[in-house]
């Protein structure tokens, strides 16, 4: 059952010295007359207004057996809408009292107050509604036969459980195969130019390549860092082209080089790190030391590979 009350209100003059003589209407509506105890019903208002105006809807508060359940508010052109959601403890023809809601000028100052109508509500007990309650005689209803639950699969839980261990598994492998770096002198393969001629050379390229004038320092020093790994890894075949700065240094004895020239190999490759991570701009005359340093090192190790060249 549902019926709609509405009630309008024209408000003239007096409440304040601002007030321009323009109308309020305020309209009230329920979405039905007759419910049961514990079953919320909705109490509608709609006040339209003029421009100057502004509504300020109260913080309802209704004493027992009356319970405001909730509330909102929202606007729809010159339309602000109060919605409350009441709800009913005891039985019989319940007296909703009408709701004060506060007319204000635009700078929020009081116009006046406007109040709704008081309006009923029949409330009866859920065994009114539903007979089928009264076969009890107000005893306890027969209890009903065990519905069988089937406890579902948790397809989504194994699902990511194995992902993540296929994620752990491929994770762990690929750690395994970075932290090989083997020195070995056997098995050299036949280069058609040896490591240090394709170093310096390379280096040359690089100096030539005007990179430096352009002021594309990042670009050079990871031209730079790429040429030694590249001749660390062609010339001691340890696996430097797949290591981070911190993973070589971390297999240091792997390395024949002296202490000076490890020293001069990670200040390269620090240098690189520094420019393509955090950003760092190397000055000219620094990246042209770097480049004859690369050069020293190159140069310096050889004895270190190509064993026909010690004397």
């Amino acid at each position: 059952m549902k019926k709609s009350l509405f009630i309008a209100a024209i408000l003239l003059a007096a409440c304040s010295q601002d007030y321009t003589g323009t109308s309020v209407q305020m309209t009230v509506e329920l979405d039905t007359t007759y419910t049961t105890i514990g079953s919320p019903i909705s109490y509608l208002i709609t006040v339209q207004l003029p421009q100057d105006k502004i509504v300020k809807f109260p913080e309802w508060e209704l004493e027992d057996p009356l319970e405001i359940r909730s509330s909102e508010f929202s606007t729809s052109g010159l339309e602000n809408i109060g919605r409350y959601e009441i709800v009913f403890w005891d039985t019989g023809k319940v007296v909703i009292p009408g709701i004060a809601i506060t007319i204000l000028n635009m700078d929020s100052s009081f116009a006046y107050d406007v109040t709704a109508d008081t309006m009923f509500m029949e409330v009866v007990s859920i065994t009114e509604q539903d007979p089928s309650f009264k076969q009890s005689g107000g005893g306890i209803m027969p209890i009903k036969d065990p519905v069988p639950v089937r406890i579902p699969l948790p397809w989504q839980t194994i699902i990511l459980s194995i992902l993540l261990l296929g994620i752990l598994i491929a994770i762990g492998l690929i750690w395994k195969k970075r932290l090989k770096a083997d020195v070995s002198y056997e098995e050299r393969p036949e280069y058609l130019k040896e490591p240090d001629i394709i170093a310096l050379e390379k280096l040359d390229n690089l100096d030539q390549s005007g990179l430096l004038e352009k002021g594309e320092i990042k670009e050079f020093y990871a031209q730079l860092s790429l040429i030694l790994r590249e001749y660390t890894e062609n010339s001691l075949y340890i696996r430097t082209l797949e290591m981070t700065t911190e993973e070589i240094r971390q297999n240091r004895p792997a390395f024949p080089y002296t202490d000076d020239q490890i020293a001069s190999y990670f200040k390269i490759l620090s240098g690189a790190d520094m420019a393509k991570y955090a950003k760092h701009i190397a000055a000219l005359d620094q990246c042209s030391q770097d480049m004859v340093l690369s050069r020293n090192i190159v140069k310096e190790t050889i004895p270190y590979w190509k064993f026909d060249s010690i004397s």
